[in-house]
This record gives structure tokens, C-alpha cells and sequence, in this order.
């Protein structure tokens, strides 16, 4: 009987492929905070990536919120990008994120360096690394 009411429910339809929780999960552990029960075995899970870089903490702190809720309205999970290197107050949020350099703050410690392009490949990384679906800008360096 149930047999019958898969073929039913899928007549003419391809099923969707079941995937084992790794897959659903990846690139995070299935038991990783971040994943606030975003996570279905009948896709990989889309990411949003939600630049912040430009931005001090007490500028941040407000928009994650938004960028919570602006990430699950899509299914996707956000992923923070800041350029900052104090990480503890982001760490306690149980978000996922991920930092680029900051070009303002590192031009005078090594200005032979071609920083701009030096961004510009992390940020090539960066995208590859997380294959996000989605690319939100909410902060206000103009390297991005």
C-alpha cells in the first residue's frame, strides 16, 4: 500500500534524491550550532553570504538580526563576512562566519603590497570556498 501511494504521489514526477545528513549538511558538521534547523535531506543546504566588512562591532551587532531573518525567509543559512580581527563578540552568536583582510587597516603595515588585489583573491577564495547562492551587502567597504 504505501508503495503504491509513493508511485501515486510521484506519478510523473522525478522523487527527490534523499540525502544521508553529511551531504545535507555540508560544508558544516551535522551537529554544528549554526544550522538552527536549516538543514533538509531533499537538497544540499544554499548559503547566503552576508558582507559586513567596512563595519565595527556596535555597527554589526544590529544587523545580524536582519541578516538571520533575510537569510531564512530564501532557505538559506548566513554565513557573516567581517574584515575585523576582534572575533569573540561574532563567535558568540552561534553564526557562521568568515574574515577577509581589511585593506584600510593593513596599506600602512606593508604598503609594498598590492593589497586591492590581494583582497580581490581572498574574496575569489572566499566564494569558492562557500558556493553561496546568494551575496548580500550590508557593509561599507569599497572593495567589495
Amino acid at each position: 500500500m504505501l508503495n503504491f501511494l509513493i508511485q501515486a504521489r510521484w506519478a510523473g514526477k522525478q522523487a527527490p534524491e534523499i540525502l544521508d545528513a553529511d551531504e545535507a549538511a555540508w560544508p558544516f558538521n551535522t551537529d554544528s550550532p549554526v544550522l538552527q534547523d536549516v538543514v533538509r535531506q531533499d537538497r544540499t543546504l544554499s548559503i547566503m553570504l552576508v558582507n559586513l566588512c567596512g563595519l565595527d562591532w556596535v555597527e554589526i551587532e544590529p544587523l545580524l538580526p536582519v541578516a538571520r531573518a533575510g537569510a531564512r525567509e530564501q532557505d538559506m543559512l548566513p554565513v557573516i563576512i567581517v574584515d575585523m580581527t576582534d572575533l569573540v563578540p561574532l563567535r558568540n552568536t552561534s553564526l557562521a562566519y568568515d574574515v577577509l583582510p581589511s585593506v584600510r587597516a593593513n596599506s600602512p603595515i606593508l604598503p609594498e603590497l598590492d593589497w586591492r588585489a590581494y583582497f580581490a583573491r581572498r574574496k575569489a577564495l572566499l566564494i569558492e570556498k562557500w558556493q553561496p547562492e546568494a551575496i548580500v551587502h550590508l557593509g561599507s567597504d569599497q572593495d567589495w
